[in-house]
């Protein structure tokens, strides 16, 4: 199975998290999208691990609920295996070569940087472009994940009656609905850190006009709100998903959990940029994007804007999108689905 394909096929999205299963299904071009099916379902318990599907029975279920509840009829879907089970490496690969020998010659070098036998890998590659230090000679960003963990989502979509199109990474996705949306250095030189919150972990993205110029995996993640919310107000964790989900939570939720969620994300945030800061020629940032479902809580970029001194916005997948079904419902949901939108986008034109 490929991880970069060259299909041009409408596909529906669908990213298989450790706490929901989202699913985007877009038409049109990348230029006008619409979206005409989405739904989150939540996952059980048990049914990961480490980011890794432990229970795949919870998942397909979840999944199979996840398709009906979007009323899609698609009958191709995009899937993304977490960063955090990939290996990438930007090669550089002479200008003139042709993709068999590229292709030889890129299985020989991954035998030096893959730390698992290479017949337990899906190995691909893509040509990014013109290297910037020798102009002889092209950037190829090749990409390895183990076969076990992608033959587990081939089961599941295959299983759910779908053929699965395209094999993404999670960050490559989300760096997909930026772009899409964005032009990066328009109004600034500094990079822009895109800050990806998910259930039980987090992972930064700083980007330029042309690549990712740092990635990092941090272990926070909303799991922390809940925690909050649980400690505060002596409940169960279904319960403080409720809580968390409600358009009227406690009157002291904003002081009691907000606050104090805000300012451990500014912590880990703050963490982050400073392992780049150190590792690069950079000392600021132009701004933070947030994603993730917690980003969903009223007035948390504003709240985090303040106590990091940087412009923060929330990362709005179908801001330029034409949504054509449960339009409010999607409005909060959106930040959630941002993975599920990058991955159906690899299918328009």
């Amino acid at each position: 199975m490929k991880l970069f394909t060259k299909k041009s096929k409408a596909v529906v999205g669908i990213d298989i998290g450790t706490h929901s299963i989202k699913l985007v299904e877009l038409a049109g071009s990348k230029a006008n999208p619409k979206v005409v099916a989405w739904s989150i379902i939540p996952l059980p318990a048990g049914a990961f691990s480490e980011n890794a599907i432990t229970n795949p029975e919870l998942v397909a279920d979840a999944l199979n609920e996840a398709i009906l509840k979007s009323g899609t009829k698609a009958e191709a879907a995009a899937v993304a295996v977490s960063s955090s089970h990939a290996i990438t490496k930007v090669l550089g690969m002479p200008s003139e070569i042709s993709e068999f020998e590229m292709e030889e010659q890129i299985s020989i070098e991954a035998l030096h940087f893959i730390p698992y036998p290479i017949d337990e890998v899906n190995l691909d590659f893509e040509v990014i472009g013109p290297s910037a230090s020798n102009d002889q000679e092209n950037d190829v960003l090749l990409v390895a994940c183990r076969r076990s963990i992608v033959d587990d989502y081939i089961d599941l979509i295959e299983g759910s009656g779908m053929a699965l199109e395209y094999v993404d990474i999670d960050t490559y996705a989300l760096e997909r609905v930026y772009r899409s949306q964005n032009t990066l250095g328009s109004n600034s030189d500094e990079p822009v850190a895109v800050f990806d919150i998910g259930s039980s972990s987090s992972h930064l993205m700083v980007l330029d006009d042309n690549r990712v110029l740092y990635s990092r995996h941090q272990n926070f993640g909303a799991a922390q709100l809940i925690k909050l919310i649980r400690k505060e107000y002596g409940v169960s964790a279904d319960e403080a998903e409720e809580i968390l989900a409600s358009s009227q939570p406690p009157g002291d939720f904003l002081t009691a959990v907000q606050e104090p969620y805000v300012e451990m994300l500014r912590q880990e945030v703050s963490r982050a940029l400073q392992f780049f800061y150190s590792s690069s020629s950079f000392s600021n940032i132009d701004s933070v994007v947030l994603t993730g479902a917690s980003c969903a809580l009223a007035g948390l970029a504003g709240d985090l804007e303040v106590k990091l001194r940087s412009k923060v916005t929330v990362m709005n997948p179908v801001a330029n999108a034409n949504v054509q079904t449960r339009r409010e419902a999607i409005a909060a949901a959106s930040p959630a689905l941002a993975i599920a939108y990058g991955l159906s986008l690899r299918g328009l034109n």
